[in-house]
């Protein structure tokens, strides 16, 4: 069997992880690397089980998207999509199990499994706030079902089904760029990229992700940027805002991410075979807050 490479790519998140803290970049994209084989050393192996752990924000988040992705591929083969009591139901259901699993701590054998920071950590979280994430998941879902947004795509005609969260990608100066799509569809002319949120607000700086997305619909479907709307879609608060790119706004995007690779690669010791420089290049951050919150503080602070 072909020994998979670790292939250097560009995305949003990754640029966000480079920001935030070297150090975190370097355990989340290399020093993790091989952690999966049996053989891997212990050190390794723990930091590939630390980067499979989600706080509990962000697996409430996965939950909601991997229900609505299950639910417009559904639509997209033309297969009939249940209620939302019972669809809310085998969502908390498997939100119980999974709990459970990652209290249990069964990730540490099982690292497909889910693994909750705040298990691995102890961080003490009250019944009641668990509960909150429970509640959450069903009003994202509860919103999600009951807009017009849904409506919308339960009329879409079979031709007119782009991509749901396709691991899709594109090019640029030779550089894999990643661009998931939550949902993607014709309309008219044009194309519709929808993303959606499930925490409290809006995020205010959209523009690069978004740029992302438009870059990539420009690629593959051939359209032009006025022909592409964008729409940010706030399950949480119910509240939908829609966006349209320019011309210029991609040429800025552009010219970012090719600074940014530049940032990332610097560190390299070999940029052909993104092969990393020893993990001292790569600088521990200085806040707190973020040294508190990471994945990653029991091979950082050991």
């Amino acid at each position: 069997m072909t020994e998979i490479r670790n292939e250097f790519s560009w995305s949003k998140s990754r640029d966000e992880v480079f920001l935030t803290c070297p150090r975190q970049y370097y355990f989340n994209y290399y020093g993790y690397w091989g952690g999966w084989k049996t053989t891997a050393p212990q050190r390794t192996w723990q930091i590939y089980m630390l980067k499979n752990l989600k706080n509990r924000f962000m697996w409430a988040g996965d939950l909601v998207h991997q229900c609505i992705k299950h639910t417009l591929k559904n639509l997209q083969r033309g297969i009939s999509v249940l209620g939302v009591d019972e669809i809310i139901g085998i969502s908390i259901d498997r939100m119980r199990e999974e709990f459970r699993s990652s209290r249990e701590k069964r990730y540490r054998t099982h690292p497909k499994t889910c693994a909750l920071f705040e298990h691995e950590y102890e961080a003490g979280v009250e019944d009641s706030e668990w509960k909150r994430m429970a509640d959450n998941v069903t009003q994202c879902l509860r919103n999600f079902y009951g807009s017009e947004l849904f409506a919308e795509l339960r009329g879409l005609s079979p031709e007119n089904w782009l991509e749901i969260e396709d691991f899709s990608y594109f090019y640029l100066n030779g550089i894999k760029v990643w661009a998931v799509l939550d949902c993607s569809f014709r309309t008219g002319d044009g194309v519709t990229i929808v993303d959606w949120k499930t925490g409290r607000t809006t995020r205010e700086d959209i523009s690069l992700q978004l740029s992302c997305y438009a870059m990539y619909a420009q690629e593959h479907w051939k359209v032009k940027p006025g022909e592409i709307r964008l729409i940010e879609y706030n399950l949480l608060s119910d509240q939908k805002a829609e966006f349209h790119i320019t011309k210029g706004e991609i040429r800025d995007t552009r010219s970012y991410i090719k600074g940014s690779v530049a940032d990332m690669q610097s560190l390299l010791a070999d940029v052909k075979n993104n092969i990393p420089k020893d993990e001292a290049f790569f600088k521990k951050t200085e806040d707190i807050q973020i040294h508190d919150r990471c994945n990653f503080k029991k091979v950082c602070f050991p």
